[in-house]
């Protein structure tokens, strides 16, 4: 190992540069620390005259003083690192740019990421194709660490490798500091009590007042200042049913300032509306979005059925034939945004009340993603069986409400 080190100091090399070579060497070393103590190896090896020096870099060597080899080093001189330009002479006012800017933001944890100067990068490919990467570190990962190291005294806080708060962007190209604020994630369950509100803010203004995810997002907008916000949602009922029923639901914040939030505050907050109520707010991640959205527990709906003539009470028991499976062809009515596929659903449990021989109550528990409005009607054929089908008539929905959503135990 030692003649390769020794081939590479042909060209001045900083410490960090030279101890980046044997970075997977000895533990509790700093990459400047094993970069000293291979100059001082190969310096007294010089001055014994145990190897050539006569191709090496007498620069490496600038303020060393040789007892025996006198004549080597005497018009050694100071010379910037070959390879990294002396870059890390800019680790602290670096360290410094990046201070000022996180006072300014909330975060528990965080990430370093740094971009260097593409000749740095080919240098260093150059280097490891002559000592070979068994034991080498890329100079980004020694940057990153370095500079974490600081920030992580500083603001006494950890460093976080797979879900940071905010990643600090240090480019040494341009000297400039940038951060990347990652998002808030707010995860809670939701009842939304009045009817012709949409889940999600995209039919908003034009088209409704407002929205779940608006009245969710206003009071932690302003708390936050987050530039915008994305709503998650386990399934969403349709604009015109109510959510008696608690649904599951991340709030998504992007890029806020604040993180230390009261949400115990927050969640009193949007339930002085009449429209929602939320409960049980804590702080979330973004791979619990992953699982909010795949989840695929059991609904249990309430609703109105009309008839278009009278029904006897003896020929509502045929409706038991509901349950089982459910064969569904995508919803005329939903087409324009799912794909025209047929899937099967199950209809688990099943009641029904009569309130006049041309109306009933109808009460389903069926597995996820069943359209229930089209079990009643048919949908055209495109539903079987449907309550339109099973008695012959034609069955019109109304007053639809969620009344009951499996969620999963360990959310």
């Amino acid at each position: 190992m030692i003649n390769e080190i020794v081939k590479i100091l042909d060209r001045k090399l900083c410490d960090h540069c030279l101890g980046r070579q044997v970075s997977q060497l000895i533990y509790d070393l700093t990459n400047e620390e094993r970069g000293r103590m291979l100059r001082n190896i190969v310096a007294m090896m010089i001055d014994g005259k145990f190897i050539d020096n006569s191709k090496i870099n007498q620069n490496n060597f600038y303020n060393i003083k040789f007892r025996q080899n006198k004549e080597f080093g005497k018009d050694a001189k100071k010379e910037k690192c070959w390879l990294c330009n002396d870059l890390f002479d800019n680790l602290e006012s670096m360290t410094k740019k990046a201070e000022v800017k996180l006072k300014k933001i909330d975060f528990n944890n965080f990430l370093v990421g740094s971009k260097v100067p593409d000749e740095v990068l080919k240098k260093e490919e150059k280097l490891w194709e002559e000592t070979g990467i068994e034991y080498v570190e890329s100079i980004k990962s020694e940057i990153n660490r370095e500079v974490g190291k600081k920030l992580g005294f500083l603001f006494n806080r950890p460093t976080n490798f797979k879900n940071p708060d905010v990643v600090v962007l240090a480019d040494f190209s341009n000297k400039k500091i940038n951060l990347q604020i990652n998002s808030l994630y707010i995860l809670g369950c939701y009842q939304k009590l009045k009817r012709g509100i949409p889940q999600s803010k995209w039919g908003t203004p034009g088209k409704y007042s407002t929205s779940v995810q608006e009245m969710v997002a206003k009071p932690l907008m302003k708390v936050t200042h987050g530039k915008g916000n994305s709503f998650h949602g386990m399934g969403r009922e349709d604009v015109d049913a109510r959510c008696l029923g608690w649904r599951p639901f991340i709030i998504e914040i992007a890029e806020p300032k604040k993180r230390f939030i009261n949400l115990k505050q927050i969640q009193k907050e949007i339930n002085k509306s009449r429209k929602i109520k939320v409960d049980k707010l804590k702080f979330s991640d973004k791979f619990t979005v992953v699982r909010i959205k795949s989840e695929k527990g059991d609904k249990t709906y309430r609703l109105m059925v009309d008839f278009d003539k009278p029904v006897e009470k003896s020929d509502l028991r045929k409706l038991k034939s509901l349950l089982g499976v459910i064969s569904q062809q995508t919803p005329v009515r939903v087409m324009h945004r799912r794909a025209d596929m047929t899937r099967r659903r199950m209809v688990k449990e099943m009641k029904f009340k009569q309130i006049s021989k041309k109306r009933i109550e109808l009460t389903v528990r069926t597995s996820a993603g069943l359209y229930v409005k089209e079990l009643v009607t048919g949908d055209n054929g495109r539903t079987r069986p449907s309550v339109s089908e099973i008695l012959n008539v034609k069955a019109i929905p109304k007053k639809l409400d969620v009344i009951k959503i499996e969620s999963p135990k360990n959310l």
